[in-house]
């Protein structure tokens, strides 16, 4: 044991490679607007996709794959930052999404897949991790861009990501809140297409993001957060790679205490899940340095001990467990109840 920890701490050190620059903007001023709202305040249901261009290129149509883009029905709280959101930042205005359907046509569940932080796009997750989830379970599989990630970073961006969780609160809440709206239209979508089942799944960030759809309505079939807990606030303490972020709120002199207070007042590690605890599984890594697994234990608990799967090592770690993750996947799928009786 140890080689988890040993590994994100790795990862933590590296991303200083990255993050050569802080934040520009201290956006703590308006973030009033964000504090003590309710879930379905913060997060209303979207308005529907109503200009959805599907496009496949020839190696797409070889690999029956297409990409999805949209307009985001995303709308900003902040005023202020509306300007920011429409120009310098409008490549958000452009969801992006690879739908993947290995029969050609579509299969009777769809499982949307959020990313983690700072990946760059679609192509490693499509030449390994979707390649063998197309072949081992029954779905087809749509890998939804965040914001500020892959073809939505700004060019100003010196990397995917680095825009979307730094210490500029407002454009960071922003982004979480355009992710779960962008989210969300796409299931939307996806049962016009005549999808029975749909689900969500995502890694790290991602699995935040999963989860927090599992807390406002329209809700989603299933879930399976991977390596995550919505305990943001806590994961900005403890995380090597979130050094950034903590720093330069540090500079702004937002103190921990005054950190604490702020997430606090956000809500999300307060949410309550709206979907039942059969209808989630969660993956969860004993010795991660980012996602404290006593945290997410203590969440577990909380919404009712949804079905989880702990393996060791740590939030770097987990693709050495894809064989148990995957099989533990199909077990959920195949024995997950009719949705009538689940009572969602």
């Amino acid at each position: 044991m140890g080689y988890g920890k040993n590994a994100d701490r790795v990862a933590g050190a590296l991303s200083r490679l990255l993050h050569l620059r802080g934040a520009k903007t201290n956006s703590i001023g308006y973030l009033h607007q964000y504090l003590d709202l309710a879930p379905d305040k913060l997060y209303p249901a979207p308005a529907p996709i109503e200009d959805m261009e599907v496009r496949r290129s020839v190696v797409d149509r070889a690999l029956r794959t297409s990409t999805l883009r949209w307009t985001s029905t995303h709308q900003v709280l902040c005023e202020r930052y509306r300007s920011r959101h429409e120009g310098e930042y409008r490549r958000n205005l452009t969801p992006w999404a690879r739908w993947i359907r290995p029969e050609g046509k579509p299969r009777t569940t769809a499982l949307i897949y959020v990313h983690g932080w700072l990946e760059p796009g679609s192509w490693a997750e499509e030449a390994t991790l979707f390649r063998r989830w197309s072949k081992e379970l029954s779905v087809d599989i749509v890998h939804v861009a965040l914001p500020f990630h892959g073809p939505r970073k700004p060019r100003e961006a010196l990397f995917s990501g680095e825009y979307f969780w730094t210490a500029d609160l407002v454009r960071s809440l922003e982004g979480v809140r355009q992710a779960a709206c962008d989210a969300r239209a796409l299931m939307g979508w996806l049962r016009d297409q005549g999808y029975e089942r749909i689900g969500v799944t995502g890694i790290s960030l991602g699995g935040a993001i999963t989860m927090l759809l599992g807390c406002v309505a329209p809700l989603p079939d299933f879930i399976i957060p991977i390596i995550a807990h919505l305990e943001l606030g806590a994961a900005v303490e403890q995380a090597p790679i979130l050094w950034r972020m903590r720093t330069d709120l540090e500079r702004w002199g937002i103190d921990r205490q005054q950190r604490r207070d702020l997430f606090q007042r956000i809500g999300m590690s307060q949410y309550p899940s709206l979907l039942a605890a059969e209808r989630q599984l969660w993956i969860q890594a004993r010795e991660d340095v980012y996602i404290d697994a006593a945290i997410a234990e203590q969440q577990w608990r909380e919404w009712q001990r949804p079905n989880i799967l702990w393996i060791e090592g740590g939030h770097m770690t987990f693709p050495l467990h894809l064989d148990r993750i995957t099989q533990r996947i199909d077990d959920f799928l195949a024995g997950l109840p009719p949705q009538s009786a689940a009572g969602t």
